[in-house]
C-alpha cells in the first residue's frame, strides 16, 4: 500500500521507497492461520480474547 512507504519515507527522512517506483505483496501463514486450518476455527479474533475455556483446547 502507498501509504506504507510513505509512513517509511517519513521515518527514514528521504525517499528511499517512491510507492511509484516500488511495489510489493505480504501475507503470512503464522502458528494461528495454521491452528485455524488445522482445528476449523471460524474467527482468528477468538485467540485474541483471553478466553481460558477457548484457549486451554490447545495447551
Amino acid at each position: 500500500h502507498p501509504a506504507v512507504f510513505e509512513a517509511v519515507n517519513k521515518a527514514r527522512g528521504d525517499n528511499a521507497y517512491d510507492p511509484e517506483k516500488w511495489s510489493g505483496y505480504a501475507f503470512g501463514l503464522g502458528m494461528d492461520r495454521l491452528a485455524m486450518i488445522l482445528f476449523e476455527i471460524p474467527d482468528i479474533r477468538l485467540f485474541t480474547q483471553n478466553d481460558l475455556r477457548f484457549l486451554r483446547q490447545f495447551a
